[in-house]
């Protein structure tokens, strides 16, 4: 049954690119900077973070910018796509109830249409690596197989959540709270090499997912160095795992869907 809505998803894949463009569409309509707009929000956002760091003391990491940039636009696409997809079901019920198409494909597109966004805010880096001299380096290229994980880990949680809201509508809310927890237990803004801190901390950061995506893309940027082969195979057990216990939930609850909603 599973290999079998995974081919009927992949049938439904113009659907899926419609989703998205429809997202991407509505996103912008009205504006008229337009993407300038997911551009601006990052930079900006880096450049509060910089001087707020700065002006307290409380960094001394080499090229902050482009560390904070580096690790700042994942997260931003990793919690826009689960706050996107944990809707997603709930919100299109019109759709779910009267027509028939895979309902992976709602979720898997709150994740795309994010994924696209993340991708093009990405280039921003170059620039930055310039402006900073930080270089450019061969290690660039493990950012494709760090990005390919990062999205069947997100894929994963987004379909857990988006089945998850259906049954219950406190998990968007829990989920806003548990992101900016999340946010503060993620190197994001800070080098956990660099900080004095507890042990409890230093094991919620082992045990973080998130806190080895970013790391890993910080020392891509940063340091020019790629994750080390045990690294990627840790990083794409987890992706995998989880992206398979996210199908396994929603195929095993996706039934009662149009019921619910």
């Amino acid at each position: 049954m599973g290999a079998d809505s995974l081919r009927a998803a992949w049938g439904y894949r113009d659907l899926l690119r419609h989703l998205v463009l429809r997202d991407l569409r509505h996103k912008y309509k009205g504006s008229s900077l337009g993407f300038v707009w997911s551009l601006l929000h990052p930079l900006l956002m880096a450049a509060v973070y910089a001087v707020a760091f700065r002006f307290l003391g409380a960094n001394g990491i080499a090229h902050f910018p482009v560390f904070l940039l580096s690790g700042l636009l994942p997260w931003m696409f990793f919690s826009a796509a689960l706050s996107g997809a944990v809707g997603s079901i709930a919100d299109n019920s019109a759709l779910v109830r009267k027509v028939a198409f895979p309902r992976l494909i709602l979720p898997l597109a709150a994740v795309a249409s994010q994924l696209v966004q993340f991708l093009l805010m990405y280039t921003v880096i170059v620039p930055l690596l310039v402006a900073f001299g930080v270089g450019a380096s061969p290690a660039l290229a493990a950012l494709i197989p760090l990005i390919l994980l990062q999205v069947l880990f997100t894929a994963g949680l987004a379909l857990v959540l988006a089945t998850a809201y259906v049954y219950a509508r406190d998990t968007r809310h829990l989920l806003e709270v548990g992101l900016q927890v999340w946010f503060w237990m993620t190197p994001i803004v800070y080098s956990a090499a660099l900080l004095p801190l507890p042990p409890l901390v230093t094991q919620v950061l082992r045990w973080n997912p998130m806190a080895h995506f970013i790391t890993g893309y910080q020392n891509i940027v940063v340091n020019h160095a790629a994750p080390t082969l045990l690294a990627f195979a840790l990083l794409t057990l987890v992706a995998v795992g989880t992206a398979a216990a996210g199908w396994l939930v929603f195929a095993r609850y996706q039934r009662r869907f149009a019921e619910l909603i």
